[in-house]
């Protein structure tokens, strides 16, 4: 029997100047570079419509950029070449404990 992990598969052979190509493309440029503060909030409200002008007033604007680029992720197709890189703020496992 079988598993995945042992199936032979077929070596590729590449010639020895040539590297195998990346797995994944690049991931492509963001399409926000330059937004003033009421465009990055109008691409927010065009995306989430739960959102208002208000609501969003309160937040500094690295916030709003991340946020937008989070909204912008979440709309890409799943699959292998989806990507998103977590923050170096933001943790990569997060517990909560009971209050009482």
């Amino acid at each position: 029997m079988t598993d995945l992990f042992s199936v032979a598969r077929p070596r590729r052979e590449f010639p020895s100047d040539a590297a195998p190509a990346a797995s994944a493309p690049p991931a492509p440029p963001s399409p926000r570079l330059h937004l003033s503060r009421e465009q990055v909030v109008d691409q927010i409200l065009t995306i989430n419509h739960s959102a208002t002008a208000d609501y969003l007033a309160q937040f500094a604007e690295p916030e709003l950029n991340k946020y937008l680029d989070h909204l912008l992720h979440a709309q890409e197709p799943r699959g292998r070449h989806a990507r998103w890189d977590r923050p170096g703020d933001a943790p990569a496992i997060m517990t909560r404990r009971r209050a009482s």
